[in-house]
């Protein structure tokens, strides 16, 4: 599948998802499962691990049956069809690695090339995209544990009547449920003094965004409470809980920690207790020993995780990326059972200087994440990085050998950038497998000029 018949795939979706009855379905949901999501995690930790085998054993054997990359990847340790039943059964499976997902697409991820009319894609934190298709029921029950999150971060103070404002990268799929429960959006690349109005008029209860985002809100000296705002969710970029509390006593409002991302959805929110509570019906997280790939109940290790909602292209002991400490089970104040991280250690991202203004790294990534999906760019699984050298000049290193771009689509790739920066400043394409490294982490946007 090349990038036009992927394109003419989500055109397809699109439509067929706007004549679908959400209304009808997610009320159903609602009536059904709300109420046993929302009290999932309070549940004794015995019931949420004979949950978590349930759902391990069905995606793994639904996975290999009907997905060609698992298949190929299980078959080669001998895999059964019911094999798991415990945890320690599923550990034996090998770990899924984010390579894989990109050079299996589009065929070997999917059982069906349709699957990818509903898709998204990683942000590309990691320097390369991966397409994941995202099966409809699994965009429903993230929207209702969506729901759950803005309960219990919020202190029970959120209900079907308030308005979450996600300033992001896209929009969320639903839009509300019958005129409930709504998920407003702006695209990260409105200027945050436009954005202030904006909350001003509609006057968001809860609010979702970079920190890098919401740090430029505070150089306005207002107060989000006054505004009708009562939360500030962070999210994407890694930020200190002493930087939160700083933006929060700026703001006047209570600043709390997502941890999260494309292919696992949410992993680990942070509670008004200052705990970092584990979404165990949500995805499946596994901490490994980083020398010995063995998994840990206490301490600091590598995250693998796996998807529990998503069957259309699955998720199954994904290497994430990152080093967490975890923690074993502990019962907090929130009313929360099972396990929580102490501390994550994500990629800390650079900002880009421009006319002595700092610009987030979260912006750049929105521009490359959109390469492809609205510049129609085809550089899917291209690795990218984007380096101020100097106050004037920046380079934007692409993958070398993987594409043969055009120079219409150079320019469309540099002009991008100008609708962040200034355009006297230069900008190069260089083709490279040369990245650069720091702290032997790979971050696609770097400021040299320690700024």
């Amino acid at each position: 599948m090349n990038n036009e018949e992927y394109v003419d795939i989500r055109k397809k979706g699109y439509k067929i998802f706007q004549g679908i009855d959400h209304k009808k379905n997610l009320t159903s949901k609602i009536n059904n499962e709300l109420n046993d999501i929302i009290n999932f995690l309070s549940k004794p930790i015995d019931e949420i691990e004979k949950h978590q085998i349930k759902k391990l054993s069905a995606i793994v054997d639904y996975a290999f049956l009907n997905i060609p990359l698992y298949r190929e990847k299980y078959s080669k340790v001998g895999y059964k069809v019911g094999s798991i039943n415990s945890f320690e059964d599923f550990e034996k499976l090998p770990i899924l690695y984010k390579d894989e997902l990109i050079n299996g697409f589009p065929n070997k991820i999917v059982k069906n090339i349709d699957d990818f009319m509903f898709s998204t894609r990683s942000s590309g934190s990691s320097g390369k995209f991966v397409t994941l298709a995202v099966d409809l029921d699994a965009i429903y029950t993230d929207t209702l544990q969506g729901i759950r999150q803005y309960i219990n971060q919020s202190s029970h103070t959120y209900d079907k009547d308030k308005t979450v404002l996600f300033i992001y990268t896209c929009p969320w799929w639903i839009k509300s449920i019958d005129g409930k429960y709504k998920l407003d959006f702006l695209p990260t690349t409105t200027k945050p003094i436009d954005a202030l109005e904006y909350i001003k008029q509609t006057m968001p209860f809860i609010i979702s965004t970079y920190p890098t985002y919401l740090q430029e809100f505070c150089k306005y000296k207002i107060n989000l409470k006054e505004y009708g705002v009562s939360l500030v969710i962070v999210h994407s970029e890694q930020s200190t809980k002493e930087f939160r509390n700083t933006m929060a006593k700026q703001l006047g409002i209570a600043v709390l920690d997502e941890y999260s991302s494309e292919e696992l959805t949410r992993i680990a929110l942070e509670c008004p207790y200052g705990n970092y509570h584990l979404e165990e019906d949500a995805c499946y997280i596994e901490v490994l020993d980083k020398n010995t790939k063995e998994k840990i109940t206490q301490g600091t290790g590598l995250v693998v995780g796996t998807n529990l909602l998503n069957t259309a292209t699955p998720i199954i002991r994904y290497h994430q990326g990152d080093i967490v400490t975890i923690s074993n089970v502990n019962n907090c104040k929130c009313g929360n059972h099972g396990r929580i991280i102490k501390e994550i250690n994500g990629r800390v991202m650079d900002c880009i200087t421009s006319d002595n203004k700092q610009i987030p790294a979260s912006s750049f990534m929105d521009l490359a994440y959109n390469w492809f999906l609205t510049y129609n760019i085809p550089i899917h699984g291209l690795k990218y990085q984007i380096v101020q050298t100097s106050r004037n000049n920046i380079v934007i290193n692409l993958e070398k050998g993987l594409y043969n771009l055009s120079k219409e689509n150079l320019e469309k790739i540099k002009n991008s950038l100008y609708t962040l920066i200034s355009k006297n400043i230069n900008i190069e394409i260089k083709f490279t497998n040369d990245f650069i490294m720091k702290s032997n982490k790979f971050k696609p946007v770097i400021n040299l000029i320690g700024e």
